[in-house]
C-alpha cells in the first residue's frame, strides 16, 4: 500500500484559495480556526467567545472554501497519528516558505531536537524527580512550532515516562503564529501544557511580579498581564 503524502495533500488543500486569498492570510486563519475547536473541547466560561471567534473567520471565506479547513486539520491529526516523531506543522511551514526569515526565524530540524533531547536524559534521575513530585517539567523559551518539546515527548515515551501524564510542557514564543503552531501539535498528541506568547524577558518579568497568567480563547494562557 502506498503511504500517503499528508503534506502534498495539505498544499492541494492551499492552492484552492491561491486566486482569491493570500497564503499567509489562510495559514493563519487555519491555525486560529483550528486552536479555537481544539480549546472549545473542553467546557469553560470562554467557549462563547471562541465560539464566536471561529464563526467571524469561518464566515469571511466561501461557503466551497470553508469545507477545507477541517479537512486540513484531518490531515494533521493523521499525519501525527502515523508518526508522532515529527514537527509536520513546522516542516509543512518551511515547505510552503511562510517562515519570516527576516525576524531571524529559523526552525530547528526534528532530529537535531531529538538528539538534544536524549542528552537531556544522560545519566538523568528523572524517575527520582517524579517519584517526589509526581512529574517533570520542560521549558522551551522559543519554541516554534513545537519540535524540541515534541521530541522531549517521544524520548519520554522511549524511557518509559509517560508524558501525557508525567510531563508538563512549558512554551514561549514571540510570535503568535509559531505558537498556535506549538499549541495544536502539542494538543494533538496530548501533552499537557502551557504556551505563552511574548519576549521570554516580559514574561519572566510578569512571574515574578506575581502577574496573573491570564487564559486566552485558545484554552491555553497564550499571553501574560
Amino acid at each position: 500500500m502506498e503511504k500517503k503524502d499528508y503534506k502534498k495533500e495539505f498544499c492541494t488543500l492551499m492552492d484552492k484559495f491561491a486566486f482569491r486569498y493570500s497564503r499567509w492570510q489562510v495559514w493563519n486563519d487555519f491555525l486560529s480556526l483550528s486552536a479555537l475547536s481544539l480549546a472549545n473541547v473542553m467546557p469553560g466560561p470562554e467557549n462563547g467567545e471562541r465560539e464566536e471567534q471561529y464563526l467571524s473567520i469561518m464566515n469571511s471565506y466561501q461557503k466551497e472554501d470553508q469545507e477545507a479547513f477541517p479537512k486540513m486539520l484531518g490531515l494533521v491529526v493523521l499525519a501525527l497519528e502515523e508518526n508522532p516523531e515529527q514537527d509536520f506543522l513546522g516542516s509543512l511551514y518551511h515547505y510552503l516558505d511562510l517562515q519570516q526569515e527576516q525576524k531571524g526565524q529559523f526552525f530547528t530540524p526534528y532530529h537535531i531536537c531529538h538528539f538534544m533531547s536524549e542528552l537531556q536524559f544522560a545519566g538523568d534521575g528523572k524517575e527520582v524527580q517524579i517519584e517526589k513530585k509526581g512529574h517533570i517539567s520542560v521549558n522551551d523559551p522559543a519554541c516554534g512550532a513545537g519540535a524540541m518539546l515534541i521530541a522531549f515527548a517521544n524520548v519520554a515515551k522511549k524511557h518509559g515516562i509517560n508524558y501525557q501524564k508525567q510531563v508538563l510542557f512549558i512554551a514561549q514564543d514571540i510570535d503568535r503564529t509559531a505558537a498556535m503552531m506549538c499549541y495544536i501539535q502539542l494538543s494533538l498528541l496530548g501533552c499537557p501544557a502551557i504556551v505563552a506568547v511574548g519576549d521570554i524577558k516580559a514574561i519572566c518579568d510578569s512571574l515574578q511580579s506575581r502577574s496573573p497568567i491570564r487564559p486566552t480563547r485558545y484554552g491555553v494562557p497564550c499571553s501574560i498581564t
